[in-house]
């Protein structure tokens, strides 16, 4: 089992610089034509100071392996079970948002092959202010053996 000291664990802050291509990237990776996505003239006529990116887009920001490798969870094999997001305000162009990381939960359920490890991470991303942008909670499934 994953050791419960790891509850309350955080990572140091990573800064993202949101960029315009990210952003297309993503609305077309995901099939959405919402043109505030797109087109900048589209974004400022909907009120936005440029291109919005998409409502899931902080699962871009939030991926910290270098966190998740401090971590220790070894080779087994991971499921991402769920994500959740929180939004504090759009993400646009421009935005230079620093992510933190943090370990909310370990727990031990069991499945059809064995005893599995649930880690819960929450991630917080904030504006160059200290602003809150938004804030993502992710459960993780870890098979053992």
């Amino acid at each position: 089992m994953l050791d419960k000291s790891l509850i309350g664990r955080e990572s140091e802050p990573v800064v993202h610089d949101v960029e315009k291509g990210a952003i297309r990237r993503f609305a077309e990776a995901l099939g959405d034509p919402n043109p505030i996505y797109v087109e900048e003239d589209a974004a400022r006529a909907a009120g936005h100071p440029a291109l919005v990116a998409p409502p899931t887009f902080p699962a871009v920001l939030t991926g910290n392996e270098r966190f998740r490798h401090s971590l220790d969870l070894g080779t087994r094999s991971l499921l991402h079970g769920e994500q959740q997001f929180e939004y504090g305000r759009p993400i646009v162009a421009g935005d230079r948002i620093s992510v933190k990381t943090r370990v909310a939960d370990v727990q031990e359920r069991a499945g059809a092959s064995g005893p599995m490890d649930i880690l819960v991470l929450e991630d917080e991303g904030r504006d160059a202010q200290g602003a809150l942008v938004f804030k993502a909670r992710s459960v993780l499934v870890l098979r053992r053996g």
